[in-house]
């Protein structure tokens, strides 16, 4: 990824917005553990933290052993848009860079497209073992979980945090989402009309989410 484009990510305000989508692309993203990153220049260091909190994540930063560690988590689901599936790609690979989880969800024409080169099968994944080989795969190597949700489906939430979470991995997964208040909760509403897929790294992962998917009220199709 070039210099401009990590600069771009570094210094961009990124929060998630609850509302209806209208256009653009969006990744889910979280890191529930700590993950530290050692730097040598001390200035590249403060951009990345700088990014990792603008991304509302927990972050700390030391330095010993002449070099600078920067550390940071964000166990929430957190939601980042950008406008199209090029930048979308861009920013995911960063993300996984970082050591981020991210969900990205695709139209079901997306096979093909082009990802500006970015290999999505090499990055490490801890504690997934990628044992199921000739199971269905996306084109980068990864299995992929497709679904889709026609009509829309409401959620009520009373604490804002759980409500931002689900949005946040709604729209990740490309769907179309709504909010609205009443007295005492948020009603959320989502739907799915267009089958859609998503490229996961494991078997083990894929089932995950098929089964939160289908418990979600989506209809899913991952071919064992």
């Amino acid at each position: 990824m070039s210099r401009l484009i990590i600069t771009s990510i570094c210094l961009s305000v990124v929060s998630a917005i609850a509302g209806v989508s209208e256009g653009g692309e969006a990744i889910a993203f979280r890191l529930p553990k700590w993950n530290t990153m050692h730097f040598e220049d001390s200035a590249k260091a403060n951009q990345h933290l700088a990014a990792v909190k603008k991304l509302g994540c927990e972050a700390k930063q030391g330095s010993h052993g002449g070099h600078v560690d920067v550390a940071y988590r964000t166990g929430q689901w957190k939601l980042l848009e950008v406008a199209n599936d090029k930048l979308a790609h861009q920013w995911e690979a960063w993300l996984k860079g970082a050591g981020f989880e991210t969900l990205h969800g695709h139209a079901e024409n997306h096979a093909g497209h082009d990802h500006d080169g970015l290999d999505h099968a090499g990055h490490d994944h801890a504690g997934h073992d990628h044992d199921h080989a000739g199971h269905d795969h996306g084109p980068s190597g990864a299995e992929e979980v497709r679904y889709r949700l026609p009509e829309w489906k409401t959620v009520h939430f009373k604490e804002k945090a759980q409500m931002d979470e689900f949005v946040a991995l709604m729209k990740g997964f490309g769907c179309e989402v709504r909010t609205e208040k009443h007295s005492g909760h948020v009603d959320t509403s989502v739907r799915c009309p267009e089958w859609k897929h998503i490229e996961l790294p494991t078997h083990k992962v894929a089932q995950s989410w098929e089964s939160w998917l289908a418990k979600t009220g989506f209809e899913v199709r991952h071919e064992h």
